[in-house]
């Protein structure tokens, strides 16, 4: 694995059950091998990044057309390891204010022909990959990681944290692994890619899929979740 070390924890994912078409936005479909059925778009945020998606879902909510996305590349998260050893990594929320890092880290991924991207909503790391995720256990043999634990570890005591550990080893299937890692300015940094598809809501129009800022989608998430309740769907 490119730079990859063996600490372990990164940032969640959920999943979504099923997919459908998607009208009225710029679409792609698959000219090989590859499923007839699935619809991918070119979504952008506020900065005028892109993202290359899949349209998961497709719903109408008060007279306006949003889509749940996929990234088609491996969704990737950058973390500060703190100058506490016994620390856990902090996730940074807005890795692109990092550009020095971020070139460095791309740096190593490409001498395994990997690629990481600065897309839309979160980076993504574009190429083939073959890892396996591992964490280090107290006696030094690696062990599987959960992807959770990161954004679940605060805050987390007494029953709810038992309970939460338990749903935890239960989806082991929510995992990530460390791809890639650098020093810069005697910081440590790594960075995390999810085995899991992670999901984003995008505004569609004519020819457009734009991403949700944070707080329109927190206005809209109730609305969203009813929309996929009535469809049989969950919320990602």
């Amino acid at each position: 694995m490119a730079g990859g070390g063996t600490r372990a924890h990164g940032p969640g994912a959920s999943n979504l059950n099923s997919a459908k078409d998607c009208g009225d936005v710029a679409m792609d479909r698959p000219q090989d091998g590859g499923s007839t059925s699935e619809v991918t778009v070119m979504a952008t945020d506020a900065a005028g990044r892109t993202l290359h998606c899949v349209v998961e879902q497709s719903l109408r909510i008060q007279d306006q057309d949003y889509g749940i996305l996929s990234p088609v590349d491996t969704p990737a998260y950058l973390c500060r390891w703190p100058d506490d050893a016994a620390a856990e990594p902090e996730l940074i929320a807005d890795p692109h204010q990092y550009p020095q890092v971020l070139d460095e880290l791309d740096m190593v991924l490409r001498s395994e022909d990997l690629f990481l991207v600065r897309s839309a909503g979160l980076l993504t790391v574009a190429g083939e990959l073959e890892y396996q995720p591992v964490d280090v256990g107290p006696d030094g043999w690696e062990l599987p990681m959960d992807i959770n634990d990161l954004l679940n570890r605060d805050g987390d005591t007494g029953d709810d944290a038992e309970e939460d550990d338990d749903m935890e080893e239960e989806n082991a299937l929510d995992t990530c692994v460390v791809l890639a890692s650098t020093c810069h300015e005697g910081v440590d940094f790594d960075l995390y890619g999810s085995l899991e598809p992670c999901f984003l809501v995008a505004r569609l129009g004519q020819g457009t899929a734009k991403l949700l800022e944070p707080d329109v989608l927190a206005r809209l998430q109730p609305l969203i979740e009813e929309a996929l309740a009535d469809d049989g769907e969950e919320c990602p």
